[in-house]
């Protein structure tokens, strides 16, 4: 499908409001109108209908002078009455750039005013609904090339095009808008005044650009194609890609900003465990040490950042996820129970009782169950609670030799490595990390280990004291279900992996928290609950994670009949909600009238897909129980997504792995085709390249051919107009032909969704067809030169990240004058 949108009232509304994405500098971050949100005696002067919401996102919201309503039929029933359009902000509590819009837009009592009258304003936690996220993210991404958050969408209102008209589809839609105009683009007043303007004055070309906006978004997202026959290739192609996206540098995949992504070495692992060769354990250890060593692991606190801001993990963007740690933890503690002898494998002891130690400590609520996550920012400053400088290692050590160790120890003598990115004035100062592994540090200085790391404990010991009298981070406190569920299996992997009783009971009474508090009457479960009140009908996701997390206490406590009995009722609960006909499950209950498309989602983002993890839980239940339903359930649910699998490769890296466990289970069950095994990847170029015709020719001062490009199956390149920076465009030029022009005309490009970008992105795939026309200019003469070559520049990527660029020489011969 062509997403390029052909929408006529879009130009007008561009032209009144600009495309708006993210900008990477903020203006003033302060509270530039906290003045005029209190009165003198300190009481708010707004407050508006969050207030009754449970989310901290919300609450965060609750005394902007915006009439923000929560997502519902209250506030829909508002603008169907008053006729007027809905603006929807989706965020979550721990974006950076959420916090920015708020300080420096909703809290601004002028554009809250123009706003109010003009919409009505609904905002949205994107992780307790993440259905509403999906959807109006699509229409953002195809409208714009870009998406991320807070994300800012224009939708219509119910009964715009008819009493029967649900309405709710989008028009209009971005990111962060600033509050004045900056780098040529309109200030979110301006966007306000345009949208409304065009709402009123064309109202039916808004409603015709929403409704072809919603069909494209409802295309994309239930593109799935036919059940079909799934093999080892397909697997084998999605090895291939990791293979090749792997920084051998480094560890880890792709280049910055580098994600932890535990799908991918995961999956690796189950490829290791299938065929146990030191290519794949290099992979996954060397990942796993300089992850653990760098700064996205608080090296004084545990747990995970979200992600590196460079290559070699060393600056994290602060925020810490419940969903990256769980996954994380229970990844160390797979390759620690793989290969418990490892030569990390006292590192790899570390971070696991570190990481869930943090956890227990951090973000466990008074229930047992666990918190979300915990901001990037204190005081509007990035990272302000994790950092140090050398003075302050030193003072709070105290003991001159100690702190010596520390300053070696954590990279301080290297000199300073990070500066907050959004303030030029702050000072320059150091994320704590391991430049040299600890076994290295004590050969140097000739101490037993057990010596070190006990002077190691006491300097953590030290800094966490000093650490935890700063201001700190705030702390998203709601409890997620799925996010839960994934914790919940980390620590019974860590309890059974390490015999540690006390993960095991960690897991064990947030289960019961969740069995206590979260079920529904008619033997579901709810997604959220917030001071032991829970609400919002579960999704896909909290089923197929909470079973997860049932499956993993049933194996850490294999006497405890009710894990295996729960898991098994739970499994039977989703299929009963979300189980399609054709195989696979919806991601959302059939009766939500508040979404204009059901969704099957299949792809693995920083929480992986739930259709892949229900395969992998029905797969769990036949090998625990030997009942042949769960492992029929379990095929025919692959088979529902062969397309989807042979064309996206790691993109899927999940239901890959579910499909090789179903491989090594039963073979027999999928020998309706050959099982073929794929060429490496790196021997074999990403496209071949071919002149057409071969023998050019000059007529009238002219010469045409194409360039023909034959891209290999589950490869792109990035088009001539890529969508984001940091992506090479593929381009052709001339080189050593003096007095030649080259004019080059590409073909229209595709933008496709892709695991390592949050947007579409702008792709050429298959066979392609490059126009090109070889003008002399008008002062040379004689032949064409013997030495003339082109010169095809492109970046080759799979379906989850990007190779290095590469340039082509196609020689080129040109007879006639």
């Amino acid at each position: 499908m062509r997403m390029r949108l052909q929408l006529g009232i879009l130009c007008l509304l561009l032209l009144t409001a600009g495309w708006i994405t993210m900008t990477s500098t903020a203006a003033n971050d302060v509270h530039p109108h906290a003045d005029k949100l209190k009165h003198d005696d300190g009481s708010w002067r707004f407050t508006n209908k969050l207030i009754d919401q449970t989310s901290p996102y919300l609450l965060q919201h609750a005394h902007n002078p915006v009439d923000w309503q929560p997502w519902g039929q209250q506030a829909f029933d508002e603008a169907r009455e008053r006729g007027v359009p809905i603006f929807l902000s989706v965020g979550y509590s721990t974006c950076y750039w959420c916090h920015v819009m708020e300080r420096q837009v909703f809290e601004d009592p002028d554009i809250a005013a123009q706003l109010n009258e003009r919409f009505v304003c609904i905002k949205v936690d994107r992780e307790e609904r993440p259905d509403v996220d999906d959807i109006y993210m699509m229409a953002t991404q195809l409208m714009t090339q870009s998406g991320g958050w807070p994300m800012s969408v224009f939708l219509t209102p119910p009964g715009a095009a008819g009493e029967d008209d649900p309405g709710l589809k989008p028009f209009w839609a971005g990111t962060y808008i600033p509050p004045t105009p900056q780098h040529g683009r309109p200030g979110f007043p301006q966007v306000v005044e345009g949208l409304s303007r065009v709402w009123h004055e064309q109202r039916s070309e808004v409603i015709q650009q929403a409704d072809k906006l919603a069909a494209a978004v409802s295309k994309t997202l239930l593109k799935q194609g036919e059940p079909g026959p799934v093999d080892a290739s397909m697997v084998q192609a999605a090895t291939d890609q990791l293979l090749k996206m792997y920084d051998r540098d480094n560890g880890g995949f792709g280049g910055a900003p580098k994600f932890p992504q535990p799908a991918y070495l995961d999956f690796l692992l189950d490829v290791y465990q299938n065929n146990p060769i030191d290519d794949l354990w290099q992979v996954i250890g060397h990942t796993l040490d300089q992850m653990a060593r760098g700064g996205m692991y608080d090296q004084v606190g545990g747990g995970f950042h979200r992600y590196s801001t460079d290559e070699r993990w060393l600056v994290p963007h602060f925020e810490k996820m419940l969903y990256d740690n769980a996954q994380l933890v229970e990844l160390y503690a797979r390759v620690l129970d793989e290969k418990p002898t490892d030569a990390n494998a006292a590192l790899y002891e570390r971070v696991i009782r570190e990481s869930c130690d943090y956890v227990m400590r951090e973000m466990t609520d008074v229930s047992g169950a666990f918190w979300s996550a915990q901001d990037a920012e204190v005081n509007a400053r990035e990272g302000e609670n994790y950092i140090w400088t050398d003075d302050q290692v030193r003072d709070a050590i105290g003991d001159p030799a100690l702190a010596d160790l520390a300053v070696r120890m954590y990279g301080l003598d290297l000199g300073t490595n990070f500066q907050d990115p959004h303030d030029d004035s702050a000072k320059p100062a150091n994320v704590l990390y391991l430049p040299t592994p600890l076994a290295t540090l004590n050969a140097e200085t000739g101490s037993e280990m057990s010596a070190l790391l006990d002077k190691r404990l006491q300097i953590n010991q030290a800094l966490k004291a000093v650490r935890d009298k700063r201001d700190q981070p705030g702390t998203d406190d709601k409890v997620l279900l799925s996010w839960n569920g994934m914790m919940i299996a980390a620590l019974a992997d860590a309890g059974r992996v390490l015999d540690e009783p006390t993960y095991l009971d960690a897991a064990a009474r947030a289960a019961d928290a969740i069995l206590s508090h979260m079920t529904t009457d008619d033997g579901g479960l709810y997604r959220t609950m917030r001071n032991e009140e829970a609400k919002i009908p579960g999704f896909l996701e909290d089923y197929a994670w909470f079973v997860h997390g049932l499956i993993a206490l049933h194996r850490a406590q294999p006497d405890e009949p009710k894990w295996l009995d729960l898991a098994k009722q739970y499994t039977h609960a989703a299929a009963e909600r979300f189980a399609s006909q054709s195989g696979g499950y919806y991601d959302t209950l059939a009766d939500q009238r508040d979404l204009f498309v059901r969704v099957r989602g299949s792809y693995d983002g920083a929480v992986p897909s739930a259709n892949g993890r229900m395969i992998h839980n029905g797969l769990d239940l036949y090998e625990l129980t030997d009942e042949s339903q769960w492992l029929d359930r379990a095929e025919r649910d692959l088979r529902s997504f062969a397309e989807p699998l042979a064309r996206s490769g790691a993109g899927m890296v999940q239901m890959q792995a579910a499909l090789l466990r179903a491989l090594q289970l039963d073979p027999s069950r999928f020998a309706d085709k050959p099982v073929a095994t794929n060429q490496p990847a790196d021997k074999v170029g990403a496209l071949t390249a071919t002149l057409e015709p071969q023998d050019v020719r000059f007529a009238d001062g002219e010469a045409a051919f194409n360039v023909m490009l034959d891209i290999r199956r589950n490869f792109h390149i990035n088009s001539h107009t890529p969508s984001q920076d940091f992506l090479i465009p593929t381009t052709l030029s001339l080189s050593d032909a003096e007095g030649y022009e080259l004019d080059v005309q590409f073909p229209e490009p595709d933008l496709q969704k892709y695991g390592y970008a949050d947007q579409p992105l702008s792709v050429f795939h298959g066979k392609i067809q490059i126009q090109a026309t070889l003008r002399k200019t008008p002062a040379t003469t004689g032949p064409f030169p013997t030495n003339a070559v082109l010169l095809l520049r492109y970046q080759a990527c799979t379906e989850t990240a990007c190779l290095p660029p590469v340039t082509e020489r196609l020689p080129l011969k040109v007879s006639g004058k």
